[in-house]
């Protein structure tokens, strides 16, 4: 990728640094782990013991997945995954900082 591709926005946690769409047709996911949230697409959504899968579907268990895994990495005070993906202004040692989070959390409209 350079350095002017668009990235991808993580469903997650907001952030735009992504190099692949989190999914591709039929929900089949990317694989990609989010730098900010640590979240794998097609792994983290479909191995998540705290939700019951027999009567969703692909698409009523990966956004199940994605608001218990923000909620987790929120409880955590935005643990980043990557920290060294992230500028020193962006970050206190190994957590984002708290407006940069909630300015991602904009990104997919999610209120706190």
């Amino acid at each position: 990728m350079k350095p002017n591709d668009p990235y991808y926005i993580c469903p997650v946690c907001g952030c735009d640094k992504l190099e692949d769409p989190p999914y591709y047709e039929h929900f089949a996911g990317s694989n990609e782990i989010c730098p900010c949230c640590g979240f794998e697409f097609g792994v983290d959504d479909f191995d998540c013991a705290e939700i019951d899968m027999k009567q969703l579907s692909d698409e009523e268990i990966i956004k199940q997945a994605h608001e218990i895994y923000r909620q987790n990495w929120i409880n955590h005070q935005f643990r980043l995954f990557n920290p060294s993906m992230f500028q020193e202004s962006e970050k206190t040692r190994k957590r984002l900082n708290v407006d940069v989070a909630l300015k991602q959390l904009q990104r997919i409209n999610f209120r706190t």
